[in-house]
């Protein structure tokens, strides 16, 4: 941690957060206190917010068709257990159960490889993710770093624990020529996913249920990622730095700060309406890099963040 001596204003350097204890200037010689690191000021644009105006607009209407195909296999599902005499039950309660059990394995792993984040660990991480769930008013999920080259991060919620694992070659790539605002844009999209409620059981089981109609099922996962955008926008409080976290995604550490993102979104709008880019765009969970550009700066002009 960084400090300085409230004597002589000499710049101090420690590998350990030493708040609270008394330790000598090695210039002046005097003795002092370790404050406790400042807090992330609230900013104007870092205000309470509003979950529902957080949520992407055509995400309600996505999950609404899934409903609707779920009911047909809720009914199929119930004909089954009548007419099996609740045996379906037996197998669907030992199918769960499985699925429990590769679940306990799966948080062991986590708890046990990756480095939980806490007010010690990782400190300016924490702040960021504690001050947006304050924010927000919801708990926050524990967070973890984990050793993956992988640009990716993932929102889990497994044996009834929420997690948010960031993996180090989102970290890496972000921090290496980036910022920790360009960060907590990935921390607010991946909190997204618990507050948004995308990982609660009923609303999880309907979509899975629903998605036999495939097409309803990716158009509704898009808009999910999409609504996680915004979520990162508003923990991030600053358009330019979310804008520069999606560049990073794009083209990596290297060129993200070079990339001309008016240029990227006029791409994404001379390509769009080809027949190829609609048929992979009907089977993909995710909106496509350059649009997502596209869908943040219309998402910062509605939520007012600059």
């Amino acid at each position: 941690m960084k400090m300085k001596c409230p004597h002589c204003n000499q710049p101090l350097e420690s590998q350990d957060d030493l708040t609270g204890q008394t330790v000598e200037c090695p210039s002046c010689k005097r003795n002092f206190t370790v404050p406790r690191p400042p807090s992330v000021p609230v900013s104007r644009a870092q205000n309470p917010v509003t979950l529902t105006a957080l949520r992407d607009p055509k995400e309600g209407t996505a999950f609404g068709w899934l409903v609707f195909f779920s009911i047909i296999l809720w009914i199929l599902l119930a004909l089954w257990i009548v007419s099996s005499f609740g045996l379906v039950l037996i197998i669907i309660g030992l199918i769960a159960l499985v699925r429990y059990m590769i679940e306990l394995f799966a948080v062991a792993y986590i708890k046990t490889n990756a480095v939980e984040v806490s007010d010690r660990q990782f400190p300016e991480i924490y702040r960021i993710a504690q001050s947006f769930a304050e924010r927000v008013g919801k708990p926050l999920p524990t967070l973890y770093v984990m050793q993956e080259n992988v640009w990716n991060a993932l929102a889990m919620k497994i044996a009834g624990k929420r997690l948010v694992v960031l993996l180090s070659g989102a970290v890496d790539s972000i921090l290496l020529k980036g910022s920790v605002t360009q960060l907590g844009w990935l921390v607010g999209h991946e909190l997204g996913h618990h507050y948004a409620g995308h990982l609660n059981f009923w609303r999880r089981t309907t979509a899975q249920l629903g998605s036999w109609f495939v097409w309803v099922g990716l158009w509704y996962k898009r808009r999910c990622e999409l609504t996680c955008d915004r979520y990162g926008l508003a923990c991030a409080a600053n358009l330019s730095e979310s804008l520069r976290a999606v560049c990073n995604m794009a083209v990596g550490a290297q060129l993200a700060s070079d990339m001309d993102i008016e240029q990227a979104i006029a791409q994404w709008n001379r390509h769009r309406s080809e027949f190829f880019v609609k048929y992979r765009t009907l089977y993909s969970t995710h909106p496509h890099t350059l649009w997502r550009l596209e869908e943040l700066k219309k998402s910062a002009k509605e939520l007012g963040i600059q």
